[in-house]
């Protein structure tokens, strides 16, 4: 294994990955400071709202990228799966939000059950970024009782630090 993404022992065996595991790998870079890889997310992109179907993949696919780095402590790449993740949300909210927003939000619920602030922040933007967005037909069978919840945890927040308090 070779950085972030996985080389296979064959190397005819990374064709037969599915195509948009193979686009949603190579948005990340070697070195996650090097942040997005931008060309390769608007190919991620056009390849999103080409075949909105796929949607609902890209999106669990990326949850489970994050929950991963999560939990490997990489938090260059869940920085990276987040900005991904805000740029499909933003792009392809008019006609398939629906097929994406239950991995979004699988994803926010975790950042923000993480114990460091920045990551709790993090989840914090993209949350309010999805609530910004107006939906074409509303889905009302989401629960939002966990946001509610956490989100209120955080507001009486101890941390020491008072800026990372207020943000």
């Amino acid at each position: 294994m070779v950085g972030p993404t996985r080389v296979s022992v064959c190397g005819c065996c990374g064709a037969l990955r599915p195509r948009y595991k193979r686009l949603v790998d190579n948005i990340f870079p070697e070195d996650p400071e090097d942040g997005l890889v931008k060309t390769n997310m608007e190919k991620l992109t056009f390849y999103a709202l080409s075949a909105p179907e796929k949607l609902d993949r890209i999106g669990a696919y990326l949850s489970e990228r994050l929950i991963r780095d999560v939990g490997r402590h990489r938090y260059g790449y869940v920085c990276i799966a987040m900005e991904a993740l805000d740029q499909l949300l933003m792009a392809c909210h008019c006609q398939s939000i629906n097929l994406f927003v239950e991995s979004f939000l699988k994803m926010v619920a975790k950042l923000l059950e993480s114990e460091k602030p920045n990551l709790q922040i993090l989840g914090t933007n993209s949350f309010v970024k999805f609530a910004n967005i107006e939906e074409d037909t509303p889905s009302y069978h989401r629960s939002y009782d966990f946001f509610v919840s956490r989100f209120s945890e955080m507001c009486h927040s101890s941390h020491d630090d008072m800026e990372i308090k207020t943000k």
